[in-house]
Protein backbone atom coordinates (compact mmCIF):
# COMPACT_ATOMS: atom_id res chain seq x y z
CA UNK A 1 0.00 0.00 0.00
CA UNK A 2 2.86 2.36 0.75
CA UNK A 3 4.31 1.78 -2.71
CA UNK A 4 0.95 2.45 -4.38
CA UNK A 5 0.60 5.73 -2.51
CA UNK A 6 4.00 6.87 -3.75
CA UNK A 7 3.10 5.98 -7.33
CA UNK A 8 -0.20 7.84 -7.18
CA UNK A 9 1.22 10.99 -5.61
CA UNK A 10 2.46 12.64 -8.87
CA UNK A 11 -1.05 12.44 -10.30
CA UNK A 12 -2.31 14.62 -7.47
CA UNK A 13 0.11 17.49 -8.19
CA UNK A 14 -1.54 20.64 -9.63
CA UNK A 15 -0.86 21.52 -13.26
CA UNK A 16 1.72 24.24 -13.91
CA UNK A 17 0.22 27.72 -14.10
CA UNK A 18 0.07 28.86 -17.74
CA UNK A 19 1.80 31.98 -19.07
CA UNK A 20 -0.64 34.86 -19.42
CA UNK A 21 -0.89 38.62 -19.93
CA UNK A 22 -3.75 40.98 -19.08
CA UNK A 23 -5.75 41.76 -22.20
CA UNK A 24 -5.94 45.41 -21.13
CA UNK A 25 -2.15 45.80 -21.45
CA UNK A 26 -2.17 44.73 -25.10
CA UNK A 27 -5.34 46.75 -25.72
CA UNK A 28 -3.58 49.91 -24.49
CA UNK A 29 -0.47 49.19 -26.57
CA UNK A 30 -2.50 48.66 -29.76
CA UNK A 31 -4.51 51.81 -29.02
CA UNK A 32 -1.25 53.74 -28.63
CA UNK A 33 0.00 52.27 -31.92
CA UNK A 34 -3.03 53.69 -33.72
CA UNK A 35 -2.46 57.15 -32.25
CA UNK A 36 1.27 57.12 -33.06
CA UNK A 37 0.62 56.02 -36.65
CA UNK A 38 -1.32 59.21 -37.25
CA UNK A 39 1.75 61.27 -36.32
CA UNK A 40 4.49 59.01 -37.73
CA UNK A 41 3.17 57.63 -41.01
CA UNK A 42 6.34 55.61 -41.67
CA UNK A 43 6.05 53.52 -38.50
CA UNK A 44 6.06 49.72 -38.49
CA UNK A 45 4.88 48.29 -35.18
CA UNK A 46 4.44 44.68 -34.12
CA UNK A 47 3.63 42.82 -30.94
CA UNK A 48 5.43 39.49 -30.78
CA UNK A 49 5.35 36.34 -28.68
CA UNK A 50 7.79 33.46 -28.52
CA UNK A 51 8.97 30.82 -26.10
CA UNK A 52 12.22 31.25 -24.19
CA UNK A 53 12.98 27.60 -25.00
CA UNK A 54 14.66 26.90 -28.36
CA UNK A 55 12.82 23.57 -28.38
CA UNK A 56 9.42 25.28 -28.57
CA UNK A 57 8.69 26.66 -32.05
CA UNK A 58 6.11 29.34 -32.76
CA UNK A 59 3.92 26.70 -34.45
CA UNK A 60 3.80 24.85 -31.10
CA UNK A 61 2.21 27.83 -29.32
CA UNK A 62 -1.52 27.89 -28.71
CA UNK A 63 -2.55 31.40 -27.68
CA UNK A 64 -6.07 32.61 -26.91
CA UNK A 65 -8.06 35.31 -25.10
CA UNK A 66 -9.74 33.73 -22.09
CA UNK A 67 -13.06 35.60 -22.04
CA UNK A 68 -16.36 34.98 -20.29
CA UNK A 69 -17.92 34.12 -23.65
CA UNK A 70 -15.25 31.49 -24.33
CA UNK A 71 -11.80 31.23 -25.86
CA UNK A 72 -10.92 33.63 -28.69
CA UNK A 73 -8.00 32.19 -30.71
CA UNK A 74 -4.97 34.44 -31.35
CA UNK A 75 -3.04 33.74 -34.55
CA UNK A 76 0.76 34.12 -34.41
CA UNK A 77 2.88 34.80 -37.48
CA UNK A 78 4.85 31.58 -38.05
CA UNK A 79 8.05 33.50 -38.84
CA UNK A 80 8.41 35.96 -35.96
CA UNK A 81 5.44 35.41 -33.64
CA UNK A 82 3.79 38.76 -34.41
CA UNK A 83 0.08 39.10 -33.63
CA UNK A 84 -2.76 41.54 -33.03
CA UNK A 85 -5.88 41.31 -30.90
CA UNK A 86 -9.46 42.41 -31.53
CA UNK A 87 -10.11 45.76 -29.85
CA UNK A 88 -13.09 45.32 -27.51
CA UNK A 89 -13.95 47.49 -24.52
CA UNK A 90 -16.02 44.60 -23.16
CA UNK A 91 -12.90 42.43 -22.78
CA UNK A 92 -11.20 45.22 -20.84
CA UNK A 93 -14.24 45.58 -18.58
CA UNK A 94 -14.33 41.88 -17.73
CA UNK A 95 -10.60 41.68 -17.05
CA UNK A 96 -9.86 39.10 -19.73
CA UNK A 97 -6.44 37.44 -20.04
CA UNK A 98 -4.31 36.41 -23.01
CA UNK A 99 -3.14 32.86 -22.29
CA UNK A 100 -0.46 30.64 -23.89
CA UNK A 101 -0.08 26.87 -23.60
CA UNK A 102 3.31 27.27 -21.92
CA UNK A 103 4.30 27.42 -18.23
CA UNK A 104 4.40 30.78 -16.51
CA UNK A 105 7.76 32.53 -16.93
CA UNK A 106 8.72 30.77 -20.18
CA UNK A 107 7.39 33.26 -22.74
CA UNK A 108 8.91 36.35 -24.38
CA UNK A 109 6.65 39.33 -25.07
CA UNK A 110 8.10 42.06 -27.29
CA UNK A 111 6.90 45.30 -28.85
CA UNK A 112 8.91 45.90 -32.01
CA UNK A 113 8.87 49.42 -33.42
CA UNK A 114 10.55 50.13 -36.75
CA UNK A 115 10.50 52.75 -39.48
CA UNK A 116 10.25 52.72 -43.24
CA UNK A 117 13.42 54.61 -44.13
CA UNK A 118 13.15 56.43 -47.45
CA UNK A 119 16.59 58.09 -47.45
CA UNK A 120 19.60 56.22 -48.82
CA UNK A 121 22.76 56.90 -46.76
CA UNK A 122 25.53 58.64 -48.67
CA UNK A 123 29.30 58.27 -48.36
CA UNK A 124 30.86 60.82 -46.03
CA UNK A 125 27.64 61.56 -44.14
CA UNK A 126 27.88 62.53 -40.49
CA UNK A 127 26.62 60.00 -37.94
CA UNK A 128 23.92 62.32 -36.57
CA UNK A 129 22.42 62.88 -40.04
CA UNK A 130 22.57 59.15 -40.72
CA UNK A 131 20.61 58.41 -37.54
CA UNK A 132 18.02 61.15 -38.06
CA UNK A 133 15.26 58.65 -38.98
CA UNK A 134 15.76 56.90 -35.64
CA UNK A 135 15.39 60.05 -33.55
CA UNK A 136 11.61 59.71 -33.91
CA UNK A 137 11.89 56.49 -31.92
CA UNK A 138 13.00 58.54 -28.91
CA UNK A 139 9.58 60.23 -28.93
CA UNK A 140 7.85 56.88 -29.32
CA UNK A 141 9.87 55.40 -26.45
CA UNK A 142 8.59 58.20 -24.21
CA UNK A 143 5.01 57.37 -25.17
CA UNK A 144 5.54 53.66 -24.50
CA UNK A 145 6.87 54.36 -21.02
CA UNK A 146 3.48 55.83 -20.09
CA UNK A 147 1.90 52.36 -20.39
CA UNK A 148 2.47 50.35 -17.17
CA UNK A 149 3.83 46.92 -17.96
CA UNK A 150 4.68 47.64 -21.59
CA UNK A 151 7.96 46.08 -22.75
CA UNK A 152 10.82 48.60 -23.04
CA UNK A 153 11.88 49.92 -26.44
CA UNK A 154 15.56 49.55 -27.29
CA UNK A 155 16.84 51.40 -30.37
CA UNK A 156 19.42 49.08 -31.89
CA UNK A 157 20.59 50.93 -34.97
CA UNK A 158 20.31 51.38 -38.71
CA UNK A 159 20.31 48.25 -40.85
CA UNK A 160 21.85 48.46 -44.33
CA UNK A 161 20.87 45.63 -46.67
CA UNK A 162 22.95 44.75 -49.75
CA UNK A 163 22.43 42.42 -52.74
CA UNK A 164 23.46 38.79 -52.08
CA UNK A 165 26.37 38.98 -54.50
CA UNK A 166 27.88 42.04 -52.80
CA UNK A 167 30.14 42.22 -49.74
CA UNK A 168 30.17 45.61 -48.06
CA UNK A 169 31.74 47.40 -45.11
CA UNK A 170 30.92 50.69 -43.38
CA UNK A 171 33.44 52.61 -41.27
CA UNK A 172 32.52 55.01 -38.47
CA UNK A 173 35.55 57.29 -37.97
CA UNK A 174 35.20 57.78 -34.22
CA UNK A 175 37.78 59.65 -32.13
CA UNK A 176 38.61 56.43 -30.30
CA UNK A 177 39.42 54.73 -33.60
CA UNK A 178 37.70 53.46 -36.72
CA UNK A 179 34.80 51.09 -36.13
CA UNK A 180 34.17 48.75 -39.05
CA UNK A 181 30.85 47.01 -39.69
CA UNK A 182 30.67 44.29 -42.36
CA UNK A 183 27.86 42.40 -44.04
CA UNK A 184 27.20 38.90 -42.74
CA UNK A 185 25.34 35.83 -43.91
CA UNK A 186 22.10 37.82 -44.27
CA UNK A 187 23.85 40.35 -46.60
CA UNK A 188 23.22 43.15 -44.11
CA UNK A 189 25.09 45.18 -41.51
CA UNK A 190 23.94 47.23 -38.55
CA UNK A 191 25.36 50.62 -37.57
CA UNK A 192 24.56 50.87 -33.85
CA UNK A 193 22.58 53.77 -32.40
CA UNK A 194 24.71 55.17 -29.58
CA UNK A 195 24.38 58.35 -27.53
CA UNK A 196 28.18 58.88 -27.44
CA UNK A 197 28.39 58.76 -31.23
CA UNK A 198 25.45 61.15 -31.57
CA UNK A 199 27.31 63.66 -29.42
CA UNK A 200 30.61 63.14 -31.24
CA UNK A 201 29.00 63.10 -34.71
CA UNK A 202 31.84 61.43 -36.65
CA UNK A 203 32.02 61.00 -40.42
CA UNK A 204 30.79 57.64 -41.74
CA UNK A 205 32.32 56.02 -44.84
CA UNK A 206 29.76 54.12 -46.93
CA UNK A 207 31.66 53.25 -50.13
CA UNK A 208 28.81 51.18 -51.54
CA UNK A 209 25.19 52.41 -51.28
CA UNK A 210 22.80 49.81 -49.80
CA UNK A 211 19.92 48.27 -51.70
CA UNK A 212 17.57 48.93 -48.77
CA UNK A 213 17.67 50.64 -45.38
CA UNK A 214 15.72 49.50 -42.33
CA UNK A 215 15.67 49.77 -38.55
CA UNK A 216 17.64 46.97 -36.89
CA UNK A 217 15.29 44.32 -35.57
CA UNK A 218 16.27 42.64 -32.27
CA UNK A 219 14.68 39.44 -33.56
CA UNK A 220 16.58 39.38 -36.83
CA UNK A 221 19.88 41.12 -36.18
CA UNK A 222 22.12 41.65 -39.21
Amino acid sequence: MRICALLLWPCLLPAAEPARLPYELIYQIQKNETNLSRTFTNLVMQLRMSSTSPAVAIRDLDVYIDSKAGRIPVALNATNGSFSLPMRDSLVAEGAWVVANQPKGTMNFQWYVGLRVAETPTNGAHYRDLMRPLRALEVIRGEMEKIPGAPPLTIYGLKLIYPPEKQAAVVVHARSGDRVFKTGASHALVIPYETALLEENPVVSIPMPPEKVDVADPGGGA
